[in-house]
């Protein structure tokens, strides 16, 4: 099809409109096809009925709906409206693979669903053989629009902003928030527990990560690393900011995985035998210009240069992640000047412009 500065996009989405701007990374998504001057509607998917689309549709008249729909169930619902009214091209951004691919509780799957859409991109490149329709891997990105260098004082050594899970979840990645939480106050430890304590059993586990009680433990001496809850990306843009070195993993586990095993036993998993999906949290790290220090995965090597850009660790070496740590914290020319270099390529190629742009010249040579 022909993209023009005219063409009507219909955006579909599931965000949760919440107190904060950009609460999620992907919520920019509108504002930046927006800020590439296309006339555009939105239209939320989550209280949307076939009868709401078509009016949508018929209103707005658009020449391309371009989802960005993420929610499992929501994506089942898009594809049956689109089997029952298909006007002009459609398209989603799914952010969500490999962990959202099936719904084991339900028993449902989205990889024939997408076989209603006319192009599917996703963020895992091992997916594209077994998705039903055209299909193009994005990597994820960072708002150019949130994360820049604010200039502040870079006064912690390491920061890691995430969630540890459920306690099999918790176990995978335990031994990294060690490591992290040996620089004590230096380490900007933006997690749902304190880190001077062991792992509990489950039941004090959810009693320590309590949101409530999390003012009272933060005064307690067990409390040893510094804390922050970042509510949207300009707050993670600060803690990136404050920080020369951002930690990030790639590895992921969920109650998905042995339906996931069972339905594409040909999807390749590393050889630790976990799967593994691309973090927007390191793109996030290069914009705003701290070291980013991530697990590997195959993907970074188109998308970075190891090593002069970023600097990455294999999964399960602690010794080497250690002495990295070491090293950067302790080298600030070395540090500065990857860091430097990151930040200047994010921004060249990294940031949610640069990806909507080229999933519409995909579209453009494509559909």
């Amino acid at each position: 099809m022909k993209i023009t500065p005219d063409t009507r996009i219909l955006i579909l989405t599931d965000a949760v409109v919440g107190a904060y701007k950009f609460q999620y990374a992907f919520d920019c998504v509108p504002a930046v096809i927006d800020s590439l001057g296309y006339p555009t509607h939105e239209l939320n998917v989550e209280s949307a009925t076939l009868e709401s689309f078509k009016q949508a549709v018929s209103s707005f008249r658009p020449d391309l709906i371009f989802g960005y729909v993420q929610k499992h169930h929501l994506i089942i619902k898009v594809a049956q409206y689109l089997e029952d009214f298909h006007p002009v091209p459609v398209i989603n951004w799914f952010f969500e693979d490999p962990n959202g691919v099936f719904d084991p509780d339900k028993g449902t799957s989205i990889i024939d669903s997408t076989g209603f859409f006319d192009y599917w991109f996703s963020q895992d490149n091992n997916m594209k053989p077994f998705w039903k329709t055209k299909s193009a891997f994005i990597p994820p990105a960072f708002n150019d629009a949130v994360y820049n260098d604010l200039g502040l004082p870079r006064d912690f050594d390491v920061s890691y902003i995430g969630q540890l899970g459920p306690r099999y979840i918790t176990d995978m990645y335990w031994p990294y928030m060690k490591e992290l939480s040996r620089y004590g106050r230096r380490a900007m430890m933006c997690i749902n527990r304190p880190m001077g304590i062991p792992l509990l059993p489950w039941t004090l586990e959810k009693f320590i990560r309590s949101p409530k009680r999390r003012g009272l433990l933060q005064k307690l001496p067990v409390w040893k690393c510094g804390w922050m809850n970042p509510a949207d990306e300009l707050e993670k843009c600060k803690v990136i900011n404050r920080s020369k070195i951002h930690f990030g993993m790639v590895r992921l586990r969920g109650v998905w995985e042995e339906t996931f095993k069972a339905a594409l036993p040909t999807y390749p998993i590393d050889r630790s035998g976990l799967f593994y999906q691309p973090k927007g949290r390191l793109f996030q790290a290069v914009g705003g210009r701290a070291m980013g220090l991530n697990e590997y995965s195959p993907e970074l090597e188109e998308l970075f240069e190891i090593g002069k850009e970023i600097v990455t660790f294999e999964y399960g070496e602690i010794g080497d992640l250690r002495e990295k740590l070491k090293f950067y914290v302790t080298h600030d020319n070395e540090r500065e000047r990857i860091a430097t270099a990151g930040f200047e390529r994010g921004r060249k190629q990294h940031t949610f412009t640069h990806r909507v742009r080229q999933i519409l010249d995909i579209v453009a040579k494509e559909l």
